[in-house]
């Protein structure tokens, strides 16, 4: 439903999902379960117009929404995965879906947000868990949990200039700041971090067949769940090249440039102390060659402000 009072747009909806699982699995044990639950999911925004700029449109936004996060399969499977002989992976059946209620302030261009401040406010997290096996007490078995509650403060704000001439580019910043409460180990567990990413993208017309694209993020203090990360980041180039009256494109990438997309991290969790080391294989060089024929999809319009922190 929408309705217009004069400069503003009240906007809001209803969504209701009845969601069902019906897990079999018998073999090395009987992990069979069954799951039926309807669930309500409420949006509503209050938007006005701010302005126009080269061409696109500033809206202002005030926003809540409700949404929800569904265990996996694989998060509610309790049968033992051995990782090695001192940690094996197992699901929890008894794992709740966790709920996140929404609300935001922002400015917007094409539905992206230019400049934003909210709070999400999550309940019944799940978040990967590390416990001691209450058998062998050498072993430790990681697992998925409802542990609590957390509340999220973020601020968001992008800056670019728009895709005039040969050059553009967007670049922007995100500060998160976390807080979680609930119960861990039959004990009282309270977390809060805060950290900053940062992100950017360019793109220079070499000549009028030749683009030159550049991306790339930094993460500071960075959190996964209960892991506290190293800072780290990561940087993208791109050489597109046409040939052959525009039919012939040859592509030249190379990811992670340095070699930086990794972090060290450490984990202090109840009873378990670790720290280690998370090295990916994202440095890649590639090449490729497209022809087209003649056939044409059809053509999408590019949103310039489209640009999110790589994890």
């Amino acid at each position: 439903m929408s309705k217009t009072f004069g400069l503003f747009l009240l906007k809001g909806g209803l969504r209701v999902e009845n969601t069902n699982m019906d897990g079999h699995q018998r073999v090395p044990t009987d992990t069979s379960f069954k799951i039926n639950r309807t669930d309500l999911f409420p949006y509503v925004y209050l938007s006005r117009r701010v302005a126009k700029i080269a061409g696109y449109e500033l809206r202002s936004y005030l926003v809540y929404r409700r949404s929800i996060t569904r265990p996996a399969y694989d998060y509610l499977n309790p049968a033992a995965r051995y990782v090695d002989q001192y940690l094996y992976d197992r699901g929890n059946p008894a794992l709740r879906p966790q709920f996140t209620e929404n609300y935001e302030v922002n400015i917007s261009v094409e539905d992206r947000p230019l400049f934003a401040i909210g709070q999400n406010n999550t309940r019944d997290i799940f978040t990967n868990v590390v416990y001691q096996d209450p058998t062998n007490r050498s072993l430790a078995y990681r697992t998925y949990d409802n542990l609590g509650t957390n509340k999220e403060t973020y601020f968001r704000v992008l800056a670019g200039i728009p895709p005039i001439k040969r050059y553009f580019f967007v670049v922007g910043a995100q500060y998160n700041h976390n807080q979680y409460s609930g119960i861990y180990e039959n004990k009282p567990l309270n977390f809060s971090r805060g950290s900053w990413s940062f992100f950017t993208y360019h793109s220079l017309k070499i000549d009028p067949r030749s683009t030159l694209t550049l991306n790339g993020f930094i993460r500071t203090r960075g959190q996964l769940q209960f892991y506290e990360l190293s800072n780290f980041g990561g940087l993208n180039l791109s050489l597109n090249r046409k040939f052959m009256q525009d039919k012939l494109m040859v592509t030249l990438t190379a990811n992670d440039v340095f070699f930086t997309n990794f972090y060290e991290f450490t984990l202090q969790q109840g009873s378990v102390s670790a720290t280690g080391l998370r090295r990916n294989d994202t440095r890649r060089f590639g090449l490729t060659v497209r022809y087209n024929f003649g056939i044409r999809k059809k053509e999408e319009r590019v949103n310039m402000f489209n640009i999110e922190p790589q994890n």
